[in-house]
């Protein structure tokens, strides 16, 4: 349990370093918003794209659970899915 948590934190600890060790790779560590920064600007349609993307996720999810209830309201339910029945070797 020990061995776990500490590697829990360590992974943890290097996921939070990896930002500070992109900022020394740079070369400078005053802001990432300065003149040498390689981040894009977003582009003048990002609202339409983020709206349609939110749009079809909502859809897709929409169409999953629609899915769901008519699997469910009918009943299709075959054997493979349901859980095997307890196996008593030792009786």
């Amino acid at each position: 349990m020990v061995r776990r948590l500490i590697a829990a934190a360590s992974g943890l600890l290097l996921a939070v370093s990896m930002p500070a060790f992109a900022l020394a790779a740079e070369g400078h560590a005053e802001s990432t918003f300065d003149a040498h920064s390689r981040a894009l600007d977003p582009s003048a349609d990002w609202t339409m794209i983020m709206t349609l993307t939110a749009l079809t996720l909502g859809g897709l999810f929409l169409l999953t659970t629609i899915g769901y209830m008519y699997r469910r309201q009918r009943n299709l339910d075959w054997q493979f899915q349901k859980p095997d029945a307890p196996h008593d070797d030792h009786h």
